[in-house]
């Protein structure tokens, strides 16, 4: 959403008014009365020479003064002094922002029958889930964990009540299996993509045999998976859209060889053996051979297990391996992929080599059933994202799990005794209909294969529930980010972190 800031300008303007000093002046002029003089001339004098001579005196000259001369003194000027200036302040200009004009245009979105599974009301979804009664029944284990169908169906309903996916409702199928060997994974994929024809199946197929299967999706009948653990190779191979809500297993390996290189671990625990627990990891254990021999690190042996979920077979070429690996000095196991044969194995060995997991996530219900062995006190090292009740970012999960659950939802390093572990469906259940939800919904009205794979590439932040940090964008089909080094507790048989959460992509 873009944001507007709409600023106010003051302007204040001074008047100042001048008032001009006006001085006056006044003056007079002098006049001098002119002085006049009289002169008689005294007649020419007669002498009679008879009688006597007699002479007459000339009459006394008189002088008029002139009179006192007066000047007249100019009054005195008087200056007036201009009164004092006053100025005023203008009043504080106020600038009104106009209301923003806002325009309303309404978008009809025409909704069709796009692409298999789609029609315009519905999008048809399959939920592929581990049938966890069956396995504790066919394996004599005793797994407490919640299956997760009804908590799935319970996020549907969700999602549906707040309108679906741009109008259209999810409906949603389900098919179980048991993640030992392919057999149940192959038929549950033929029956979701050939019988029921959906548009996208959600979580896919895990453990030792049945993860390789997720590939009947995505490759061979071109259907979108959202879960499961892909690598660079199925990537590669897949022909409609692969997403998950977990690290991918490729970045996943060096993101390890980092974490330990960072908390200072690396150095003490070469030399190091890579294990894979089937074929396909091979270019993952070449890519963590490559970091370690880069930062100076030993790597004598690279192993891989061709024939996972036969247990005297996997037995027989590990005393192989591991008797070369004491020839070499290997110190660390590092193991790649899911193989329960194959902890019990090494662990059994007791303290005498490191087991470091490449995938902590698949090793979860350890906190609930912890293998055999374990307790011989080998340092086990991994990496996780823990969880908690806390982290805002469930939303209205938790809310939604609870009430599937009939009870608070708690994480399994919470759980006592035979507690039922419904987090593992919260954990998984929440991210990947929240991808779901968010991808089909940037998708568009027409929402293909096609238009799915291209709302990924646009899609760069996205909000997963349970994760510090996520992404997508071009070429990065795995949504989780955040990781953080755990190590094994034998004290609390537990795993406890040893280290923050690191955001991988930096």
């Amino acid at each position: 959403m873009t944001r507007r800031s709409v600023r106010t300008a003051a302007t204040g303007t001074a008047l100042a008014a001048g008032i001009l000093l006006l001085a006056a002046c006044g003056g007079g002029d002098s006049t001098p009365t002119p002085t006049t003089t009289t002169t008689t001339q005294a007649p020419e004098t007669t002498t009679t020479q008879a009688p006597e001579t007699t002479t007459t005196q000339a009459p006394e000259t008189t002088t008029t003064q002139a009179p006192e001369t007066t000047t007249t003194q100019a009054p005195e000027t008087t200056t007036t002094q201009a009164p004092e200036t006053t100025t005023t302040q203008a009043p504080e200009t106020t600038t009104t922002q106009a209301p923003e004009t806002t325009t309303t245009t309404t978008t009809t979105i025409v909704l069709t029958d796009s692409f298999r599974g789609v029609t315009a009301d519905t999008i048809k979804v399959g939920l592929t889930a581990i049938d966890f009664e069956g396995l504790n029944r066919d394996f004599g284990l005793t797994l407490t964990y919640a299956n997760y169908q009804p908590f799935f169906e319970a996020l549907v309903a969700d999602l549906n009540a707040r309108g679906g996916i741009l109008g259209r409702q999810v409906e949603m199928v389900t098919r179980n299996f048991i993640p030992v060997g392919p057999v149940t994974a192959e038929a549950a994929c033929v029956e979701m993509v050939e019988d029921e024809k959906v548009f996208a199946v959600l979580n896919g197929f895990a453990g030792p045999g049945g993860e390789v299967v997720n590939e009947c999706f995505t490759d061979i009948h071109e259907t979108i998976l959202i879960g499961g653990s892909p690598t660079a190779e199925a990537l590669g191979r897949a022909r409609a859209p692969w997403v998950t809500h977990t690290m991918s297993l490729d970045r996943r390996g060096v993101a390890f060889i980092r974490l330990l290189q960072k908390t200072g671990w690396l150095d003490d625990l070469g030399p190091y053996l890579l294990f894979g627990t089937n074929p396909g990891y091979q270019p993952i254990l070449d890519e963590m051979r490559d970091v370690l021999e880069a930062a100076g690190e030993e790597v004598p042996i690279v192993a891989v297990n061709e024939t996972t979920g036969d247990e005297t077979a996997t037995a027989a070429y590990l005393d192989v391996v591991m008797e070369r690996a004491r020839t070499e000095g290997v110190a660390s196991f590092v193991m790649v992929g899911e193989g329960v044969y194959t902890y019990e194995y090494v662990l059994g060995l007791g303290d005498e080599f490191n087991l470091l997991v490449h995938n902590g996530d698949s090793i979860n219900s350890w906190s609930q059933e912890p293998p055999p062995g374990i307790e011989g006190g080998a340092l086990v090292l991994t990496n996780k994202d823990f969880q908690t009740r806390d982290d805002p970012s469930w939303g209205d999960c938790l809310t939604i799990a609870d009430t599937v659950a009939g009870t608070e939802v708690k994480p399994p390093d919470e759980l006592v005794d035979d507690e039922t572990n419904h987090w593992a469906a919260l954990s998984n259940g929440c991210p990947i209909l929240a991808l779901f939800e968010q991808i089909a919904t940037a998708a568009g009205p027409d929402l293909t294969n096609e238009s799915f794979a291209a709302a990924v590439e646009a899609l760069v932040d996205v909000e997963l529930p349970g994760s510090a940090y996520a992404s997508l964008g071009p070429g990065k089909y795995d949504a989780r980010d955040a990781l953080m080094l755990t190590r094994w507790d034998h004290e609390i048989d537990n795993f406890v972190a040893i280290s923050d959460p690191v955001d991988t992509t930096g």
